[in-house]
């Protein structure tokens, strides 16, 4: 009896984990990533979760067909990972793409025919009814579980990456004759980023929390705070900018609202606009706020362009039938309460199925008092941001197709690979500019993903990036490789130059007109030098090899170029016994690219050793810049190694060099404060965050204070105290 039982018991288990298996098989479904529209005459890209045979489009399992259900000649590639689809060379019109199930390799028992809907446009198409922006986001909900988990990362990466980007810094010289002063250390010329720091040649504008201090430094040895505005408690500004007597501030803002007795609430963009006719008392003269993080601030042309990124809280649909799916807006001149923007304000990207908003603003700072300011939404995310005088190119990385590939290939759910490491493709939107005027061109997706801004460029109306292909964000191995794509005024590729130092990747980029120059790293610093005179035929001139790498680049003149990175060393690990590669001090080098065949480092300092740290090797705008003396600074902390694997806090405060073609890179003012005794790290409100001049006065601007000193021999003259 008792063996009856134990065998039974043994069936019993075996019929549960048969039943269990095969839940778990048949819970294996394919999914499909596609967006609902594309332009005329750019391909239709198709993901998938599971690959595809080779032959599954010569054996018709593949195919399309056209609103009357013919079936009809489209160019249907599969992409070399099997799990993709690239679609050309259809008319504008509705179409469905089918799949039949024998067109998937490795299909699960429940495969069934998958039928992709969408649509081929000349032109941009406006949103008409909230059921088409509900279907879009439902499309979301039922394309992936993982989308709202994968897209809260991407939010995040793209808030917390604006908010090193807009804590940049200033450097330069005025234009008006009148005065000389320092500017935002700005990536293309006339065209103004924000700063946590500014000055208008009187007074310094400083964003401190929640706060704007406003220091008189029209009397150099006796500061003082000649105002302070005070945000609300919710409200956190991060770029300033001055234009003629009005003050800027671009903050982080959270309006809370009520539903349903609930307290909850959106994370805004807010842009205030202060009167600075009377320092000693700012005027609030016009507030906006659009919904989202701020992905970047522009000014060109007396034009203010803002932009952000919202992620709605679309997965509410899966609860609630009245969701608000619309970004907020709000204008003082015209509303009392933040209130959903109008459809036809809204526009699903082509080629786009990220549930992202992407937000633009612009308004004209000539008597903007009167001006509307002009507002879009595009369905579409976005990280990097790059803007010309004619053009603002918004980046964003294609997070579905990667995740649906590492499902297959890890043979594990997404909700364990939620943000794969090294996203393989970019999708780029491009915006032009006519003023106030701000309307989508075109789109297109490269191979790889991009380092930052610097990565971007455009000229003589092509358009050039650079990109690294793999393990971008997590290292390096031998499939990392990085291109140089180009592309013309409509986005369409007429010339590149591939697989770059293989099993590295790019550390830093920049374009000057015809030449573009890209630093990548894995255990040696090559500086490439790429011709771009002709778009078509882009090619490497020159390569040069040098121990340590740069995280910024910066043009000196025509034939020079400044580097600011780090130095390296390689040794042998005490505990694995391997060679290993570490950093030691922050690295400024000169090269001279007189001969682009034959690249050479002119000069070179080190500063501090291991551990020593600098904003400028994330952020361009903490570099001080004065072109009379041709001089060139920024904040830094010093750390020296102490044995193997520690670290001794040296001091903290700011260097300034001289640099020429002639003499090379000789260190003018050595700002740094040394380590008291037994001070083991540095004192985050007094660290130096950005250095500015006015005439022949060098501020150096901390959290805690402003000082000044004299800007030919570095003698400290005054200070007054922020806090």
């Amino acid at each position: 009896m008792k063996k009856r039982l134990y065998i039974s018991g043994i069936l019993l288990m075996a019929i549960a984990l048969i039943a269990f298996v095969s839940v778990w098989i048949l819970g294996k479904k394919v999914e499909v990533s596609a967006s609902s529209t594309v332009f005329i005459n750019q391909p239709y890209h198709v993901h998938f979760s599971h690959k595809m045979n080779d032959n599954s489009i010569q054996d018709q399992f593949i195919y399309i067909t056209n609103a009357a259900g013919e079936k009809v000649k489209g160019e249907i590639t599969l992409e070399q990972n099997k799990q993709s689809l690239s679609i050309e060379n259809l008319l504008p019109g509705q179409y469905v793409l089918h799949i039949e199930e024998e067109a998937f390799k490795e299909k699960p028992l429940n495969t069934k025919k998958q039928e992709v809907e969408f649509k081929v446009i000349e032109e941009l198409e406006k949103i008409t009814s909230l059921q088409e922006l509900k279907d879009f986001f439902q499309n979301a909900i039922n394309t992936d579980a993982t989308n709202h988990s994968m897209f809260e990362t991407t939010v995040e990466e793209s808030k917390s990456a604006d908010m090193s980007s807009s804590n940049e810094i200033s450097g330069g010289a005025s234009d008006d004759g009148a005065e000389s002063y320092s500017t935002t250390n700005n990536q293309v010329e006339d065209i103004e980023e924000g700063d946590i720091v500014v000055t208008d040649g009187k007074y310094i504008y400083t964003a401190v929390d929640n706060q704007i201090i406003i220091t008189d430094g029209t009397n150099h040895n006796a500061l003082k705070i000649a105002s302070k505005i005070t945000l609300d408690g919710n409200s956190y500004p991060s770029q300033l900018m001055i234009h003629q007597n009005m003050l800027i501030v671009v903050m982080d803002d959270y309006v809370e609202t009520k539903k349903d007795g609930y307290a909850s609430g959106n994370s805004m963009t807010k842009v205030a606009f202060y009167s600075m006719e009377n320092p000693a008392k700012p005027k609030l003269i016009r507030e906006f706020a659009q919904d989202g993080y701020i992905n970047g601030v522009r000014k060109y042309n007396n034009i203010l362009y803002i932009v952000s990124n919202k992620a709605p809280e679309y997965w509410l649909l899966e609860k609630e039938k009245d969701v608000e799916l619309r970004p907020y807006t709000y204008d003082s001149a015209q509303d009392k309460e933040v209130k959903p923007m109008d459809l036809d304000q809204l526009t699903i990207l082509p080629g786009s199925n990220e549930p992202n908003y992407i937000i633009i603003s612009s308004i004209d700072l000539n008597n903007f008092e009167e001006k509307k300011i002009e507002t879009k939404g595009f369905l579409g995310g976005s990280s990097s941001l790059y803007m010309s005088e004619n053009a603002l190119y918004l980046t964003a990385v294609d997070f579905m197709a990667r995740t649906l590939e590492k499902e297959t290939d890890s043979k594990v759910s997404t909700d364990i690979a939620i943000l794969p490491a090294g996203p393989t493709t970019t999708d780029i939107f491009k915006f032009t500019i006519d003023g106030v005027k701000v309307e989508f061109l075109a789109s297109t997706s490269i191979t790889g993903s991009l380092l930052n801004q610097f990565s971007m460029d455009e000229h003589n109306g092509y358009f050039r990036i650079a990109t690294t292909e793999g393990d971008a964000w997590g290292g390096t191995n031998e499939s990392t490789k990085n291109h140089l794509f180009v592309y013309n005024d409509k986005l369409e590729k007429v010339g590149e130059v591939t697989d770059l130092a293989k099993g590295e990747r790019i550390y830093s980029a920049r374009f000057m007109g015809d030449k573009a120059y890209i630093v990548t790293f894995k255990q040696v610093d090559p500086l490439f030098v790429i011709d771009l005179q002709n778009p078509k035929q882009p090619k490497v001139l020159g390569e040069l090899k040098i121990p340590g790498y740069s995280n910024y680049l910066h043009p000196l003149d025509e034939h020079h170029l400044i580097g600011i990175g780090y130095d390296t060393e390689s040794r042998i690990d005490s505990t694995s016994k391997q060679p290993i590669i570490t950093t030691k001090g922050i690295k400024v080098s000169l090269f001279d690219i007189t001969d682009y065949e034959n690249p050479k480092e002119q000069d070179s300092v080190v500063i501090g050793g291991r551990g020593t740290h600098s904003e400028i090797e994330y952020n361009h705008k903490a570099l001080f810049r004065n072109e009379e003396y041709n001089y060139f600074g920024f904040p830094v902390t010093v750390y020296e190694g102490k044995g193997e694997y520690d670290v001794e806090y040296k001091g903290s405060g700011a260097v300034i060099y001289e640099i020429t073609a002639d003499h090379g890179i000789e260190l003018k003012g050595n700002l740094i404060t040394p380590a008291k005794q037994g001070e083991e790290y540095e004192n985050w409100e007094t660290l130096i965050t950005r250095l500015l001049y006015i005439e022949d006065i060098l501020y150096t601007v901390s959290r805690d204070e402003v000082r000044s000193y004299n800007l030919q021999n570095f003698n400290a003259l005054g200070s007054v105290k922020l806090k």
